[in-house]
């Protein structure tokens, strides 16, 4: 069960940063499948002693990676963008508290 909650969260997560990063433009649907994975990961590691490592990774670099891929875009979609990996950062600081 923890290598499916890893891979769908990897998965989840690529389908909206990389869009993002290839500058195809901002997938609101994708974002609250990511918010939804991560509190689904959060759910299922709170009484855990741990979180997997790759999980851990994927986490950890989510927020540097949508703010880096901000600056591919101007104005109101940089903010949405910049918005958008804030609120990635705050669901996984609820998720892992």
């Amino acid at each position: 069960m923890e290598k499916d909650l890893v891979s769908r969260l990897e998965e989840t997560a690529n389908r909206f940063v990389i869009p993002l990063r290839m500058n195809e433009g901002f997938d609101e649907q994708a974002l609250l499948h990511l918010q939804e994975e991560i509190d689904r990961c959060g759910r299922a590691w709170r009484n855990e002693t741990h979180v997997p490592k790759r999980a851990a990774l994927i986490l950890a670099e989510l927020s540097p990676a949508i703010e880096a891929c901000a600056w591919l875009y101007e104005g109101d979609m940089r903010q949405r963008i910049q918005e958008a990996g804030l609120a990635v950062s705050e669901a996984v600081t609820v998720a892992l508290d």
